[in-house]
């Protein structure tokens, strides 16, 4: 029970029990005012009566006429008349009757008083003693009326005096109210400042104690947080240019050819400069700076159209661009119009005009590839344009023993393999201290002959023809059913971007959640990292959503940009995953141990999980567990396999 309810529970007993003694002080006033009245009347009756008899006492017929015109106009129990020596000479008794009383009234209030005594007597002789007792049934009603209007009075004051004291006590601990929000927030890893100080001295000190420790703990939290972003600079920032260095690039194309979206498939383009080193000697820095400076504008302004774009500064004088989700036209075109605009940067420089030569050699990736092929189909393509004219582009020409599948196949396929449930599932751990932490799941495609292709092979297109949602929809409810036929495991579902835009799935998976509550504790629904950096709002409704109904929320393929840190701190996730290169890359230099331990803190203290993916090995996982990371997944840890029941 919290504190409010103790003092108003503890304030309303006493309002009670005061104003219930109030009330029976009172009630027990009126009652011996009441007996005593009816007594008092009894009395003075009988007194009167006594006098009105003496001079008849040798006529008892008009005894009898006396005593009944008195007993007839008047409100009494009896009338009793005996002689000196006991024997009775007249007694007259009405039974008693009281309408308008409860019975329980009745038998619990006592309004019996003593009869009233008088002497009757002739003269000097006494003839006998005349007993009177009134009747109590009107002042029964008089009391009872009474004690209806103390009961009425007894619940409004008490109401007003109730209701007032919860007024005063919800002012009062308004102020502790506040605080105890604040403490709530902070064993959530929410860092709010109470900016309501209470003038009592406890409180005031507790509430700017509380604020105090806040602002510490944000002050580190934002200290890491800056660590971080500089030790991603020193990592994979080009100094020169402000582009990626070709660390970076490398790490970005990998983590594209591993996605099962869009990204899977794309374009690598890299334009090589030949004649720089002289022109560094010659023009000198603040020319080359410049120059560097327009180069980079360009770059960013030609590939400006492709979403998820990565551009780097690599070796030798070369630029790259990794365009995701981009056909090999728009590619070939891209490197066209760079060079074009880098032509007439040189000619507008006398001191590099005739210096520098330019080529550019553009290939294509998909989810078959790996990074050191495309890399040198790349390569081959550049080597091949620097031995031709000057300023050319060429791409490089692969031998497809596959048949090119149009739009309308392409969707007639997907359609089709979800009307005869060809998709299935397969899953990879997590594991955390040996144990499991949850599955993974991916979706996989089994084709008309028989063929089993991973995401990576139909996904882009899919998402192109709008169907990512559907897709996305079925691997839910494969997972829920899963889960319903197990006893336990728990189960991550990596949702697209798409499924995250789509107001009509958002109102989908609602109700689908909503439905299937019983499995609320095994099943964590996974956001990209890229979907959280570039629709932040919709992340954020979608993850309070998820954890509004008691379900996990994680994201997946975490780059650790400043953007997506900033925004974590916002979403809280039960976890974040990071691939094991980034995680390497920041132990690469010797000093930037620190990155490492500033990424721990931040995610110790936002009470977040950070499990290490793509660890390929025992010398890998051991590496990580000696930086206090604990959670792995990948070949190393255990292979993917199909979801068994």
């Amino acid at each position: 029970m919290s504190l409010f309810k103790q003092l108003q529970t503890l304030v309303t007993v006493l309002l009670v029990v005061m104003l219930a003694i109030v009330l029976k002080i009172n009630f027990d006033n009126a009652r011996e005012f009441t007996a005593n009245q009816l007594y008092n009347t009894s009395k003075n009756v009988a007194n009167v009566l006594a006098l009105s008899l003496g001079p008849q006492t040798s006529d008892q017929a008009l005894m009898e006429t006396t005593i009944n015109a008195m007993f007839d106009g008047g409100h009494f129990e009896s009338i009793t008349l005996t002689r000196q020596d006991g024997s009775a000479v007249y007694r007259r008794v009405e039974p008693i009757v009281i309408d308008g009383v409860p019975a329980a009234f009745l038998r619990q209030v006592d309004l019996h008083p003593p009869a009233a005594e008088a002497q009757v007597s002739a003269g000097w002789s006494i003839f006998g003693t005349l007993r009177v007792k009134g009747h109590p049934g009107a002042f029964y009603i008089s009391l009872w009326n009474t004690f209806k209007r103390l009961c009425i009075l007894f619940v409004i004051l008490g109401g007003l005096a109730i209701c007032t004291s919860y007024l005063i006590l919800r002012l009062l601990l308004q102020s502790l109210q506040k605080m105890t929000l604040q403490a709530e927030a902070i064993s959530n890893n929410e860092f709010i400042h109470n900016e309501t100080i209470p003038r009592a001295p406890e409180l005031r000190q507790v509430v700017l104690a509380m604020n105090n420790m806040v602002e510490k703990v944000q002050q580190i939290f934002n200290r890491q947080l800056e660590n971080i972003k500089y030790y991603q600079e020193m990592q994979f920032k080009d100094s020169l240019t402000g582009l990626h260095n070709r660390k970076y690039f490398v790490q970005q194309l990998n983590h594209f050819i591993d996605s099962d979206d869009q990204n899977a498939h794309g374009q690598v383009l890299i334009i090589a400069m030949v004649g720089m080193e002289k022109s560094n000697i010659s023009a000198g820095h603040p020319i080359i700076q410049g120059f560097y400076n327009e180069l980079s504008e360009i770059l960013q302004e030609e590939t400006q159209p492709v979403k998820n774009v990565v551009l780097a500064r690599l070796p030798q004088n070369e630029f790259g661009a990794i365009l995701p989700d981009c056909k090999l036209e728009i590619g070939k075109r891209t490197a066209e119009s760079i060079l074009v605009r880098l032509k007439d940067l040189i000619a507008r420089e006398s001191e590099l005009a005739g210096l520098i030569s330019l080529s550019g050699g553009v290939a294509t990736y998909n989810y078959k590839d790996n990074v050191g092929s495309v890399l040198s189909k790349t390569d081959y393509a550049l080597s091949t344009a620097k031995s031709g004219l000057a300023g050319s582009v060429v791409v490089f020409q692969e031998n497809r023993d596959q048949a090119v599948l149009g739009k309308f196949e392409w969707k007639t396929m997907i359609e089709s393999a979800l009307a005869d449930g060809r998709f299935f599932l397969t899953a990879q751990p997590v594991m955390a201290d040996r144990s499991e932490y949850h599955k993974e799941l991916y979706i996989n495609l089994e084709d008309a002959d028989g063929t089993k292709h991973r995401a990576g092979y139909f996904m882009p297109m899919a998402t192109n023809l709008g169907q990512a949602g559907k897709i996305d929809q079925y691997v839910l409810e494969l997972a829920v059913a899963h889960l319903k036929k197990t006893a336990k495991g728990i189960l991550a579902v990596n949702v697209t971007r798409e499924f995250c835009k789509d107001r009509l799935s958002f109102t989908w998976l609602r109700k689908f959640l909503f439905a299937n509550k019983t499995v609320k504790d095994r099943l964590v629904i996974e956001i990209h990292d890229n979907t959280l950096i570039q629709h932040p709002d919709i992340c954020l409704d979608f993850a309070g959503m998820l954890k509004g109904m008691g379900y996990g929320f994680g994201v997946d393929q975490c780059t650790m940009t400043d953007v997506s840190l900033d925004l974590i701190k916002h979403l809280k996730p039960q976890y974040i995953k990071i691939d094991y290169d980034f995680l390497q890359g920041i132990d690469d230099r010797g000093n930037t141990e620190i990155a490492l331990n500033a990424l721990l803190t931040i995610t110790d203290s936002l009470g977040i999980e950070l499990i290490a993916t793509k660890v390929e090995n025992e010398t890998q996982r051991r590496s990580l567990v000696a930086k206090n990371i604990n959670c792995f997944q990948g070949h190393g840890i255990a292979d993917i396999a199909i979801l068994e029941s």
